[in-house]
């Protein structure tokens, strides 16, 4: 875990969000930001294939559409 200090234009936001009415709420919405960016990020590596399992799915296809051995 690491600490991370922004900077918020607390009046641009609130009038965006009026919900967002304290530092603690604001602080939560942006906690939630990041852990959603980070969760997308790791969903996108996850459906990234290896380039090796791809290039041998590219093989095995080949043999089989030219019925290679």
């Amino acid at each position: 875990m690491c600490t991370v200090n922004i900077q918020v234009n607390e009046a641009l936001l609130r009038n965006v969000m009026p919900e967002l009415d304290s530092t603690a709420a604001i602080r939560l919405w942006v906690q939630n930001l990041i852990n959603l960016q980070i969760e997308q990020l790791q969903a996108e590596e996850e459906e990234t294939m290896d380039i090796e399992d791809a290039r041998a799915m590219v093989h095995e296809t080949i043999r089989k559409e030219y019925a290679l051995p």
